[in-house]
């Protein structure tokens, strides 16, 4: 058994290595990253046979799918751009896999999947990933259910990689049409800081203002959760430096990324922005690093009104690894997902999200033996 991880040794994808080498059972673990020499250094740390690794320019589709044929499960650590193009390969070379990211597009290749016999499953990290399974989790711990929402808390430092920098500033875009909320069985565009709302998380990240965020939960537990649901809303944070920065680029325009000459040089605004934080030395600090996950379901149990609660817990960052605390919750449930399907999950074919796939439960015992505990509890609320 050959499983390629692409983005190996990236912020997130270097956490899903580290994970998979030391508690799979695969034959062959390849390393695939433009960063040769970080992949190889990883190599030598890991002190695997059954290791190696190659350097691949993703840019270039028919050396990916060259290299993707060779294998029989594909990790994508890639940052989001690449979903697609990975998955329709993946898919048409009847490869299984899963991503630590996930987008609309990729579920329309479902039926390519079915009929190749491959199971690829997008949005295996916090969130989307564990907070997919907590929602569902907490939709059948009750009898009918109304409402879900999740809460996220992401502490980590504003430009920790090129990639999560995009990813943050993104999500604030202005004309973003992917930010949405499902109210009433009915998917609805929402303008950013959206809908903010206190969320208690793990005391590590403690009380919260989270606003809703263009997250793939929102489009896949409506159809994928096995129960009906009339809402579901997703919110998330950063740090609070984080978040003022994101207030200061929307209030002043800078979303607009409009020309402007400076000492006789034309200059977008916005292209500035992503070159000085990836330079600055304080867009890499921040005091806390870790994640926290918080899912609310609200409906009837018994007849009576009830609320689902279940939520995350991690080792203070000082016990486990200082910045590394926030990546292993990302890249380790992509590793115990690639796992699941090549161990248990092996009759299922499809692209489909993580809902769809996993037994909670099931994943929660995973993530419990790599210190990530998944608490649940049931409120009555008349």
């Amino acid at each position: 058994m050959k499983v390629l991880i692409l983005g190996g040794v990236g912020a997130v994808g270097i956490e899903a290595t580290r994970d998979f080498v030391k508690t799979s059972k695969a034959d062959v673990i390849t390393i695939a990253d433009y960063n040769i020499e970080k992949a190889l250094r990883l190599v030598d740390e890991l002190s695997d046979e059954r290791v190696d690794a190659i350097k691949v320019d993703v840019n270039n589709i028919e050396e990916l799918k060259k290299l993707m044929s060779g294998y029989d499960y594909v990790i994508n650590a890639l940052p989001f751009k690449y979903d697609y193009i990975v998955t329709k390969l993946a898919v048409e070379l009847g490869i299984s896999g899963v991503d630590v990211a996930s987008e609309e597009d990729q579920f329309e290749l479902h039926d390519i999947a079915v009929r190749n016999s491959a199971l690829f499953v997008p949005g295996v990290g916090a969130t989307p990933g564990t907070t997919n399974l907590m929602a569902k989790k907490a939709a059948h711990m009750l009898d009918e259910v109304d409402t879900i929402e999740i809460f996220w808390a992401a502490f980590r430092c504003t430009a920790p990689s090129p990639g999560l920098l995009y990813v943050t500033i993104w999500e604030f875009d202005p004309n973003l049409k992917e930010r949405v909320v499902y109210e009433n069985g009915e998917w609805r565009s929402v303008p950013p800081f959206y809908g903010a709302k206190e969320a208690t998380f793990f005391p590590l990240i403690g009380r919260r203002l989270t606003v809703c965020v263009p997250h793939s939960e929102t489009y896949t537990l409506p159809k994928y959760l096995g129960k009906p649901v009339k809402n579901v809303y997703v919110r998330g944070t950063w740090p609070d430096e984080t978040m003022n920065l994101l207030k200061t680029l929307l209030y002043y325009g800078f979303y607009d990324n409009n020309p402007i000459e400076v000492n006789g040089v034309e200059v977008r605004p916005m292209d500035f922005i992503y070159r000085f934080l990836l330079n600055s030395p304080h867009a890499r600090e921040t005091e806390i690093w870790g994640y926290g996950l918080l899912v609310h379901a609200t409906g009837v149990k018994e007849g009576v009104k009830a609320r689902a609660v279940v939520w995350n817990e991690h080792p203070h960052p000082d016990a486990w690894g200082g910045r590394r605390a926030y990546f292993k919750n990302i890249g380790i449930p992509l590793s115990i997902g690639m796992q699941l399907i090549i161990e248990e999950y092996v009759d299922i074919y499809g692209v489909l999200p993580p809902e769809a796939v996993y037994d909670p439960d099931r994943f929660f015992q995973e993530l419990s033996k790599r210190d990530i505990k998944i608490h649940s509890k049931l409120e009555f609320l008349q």
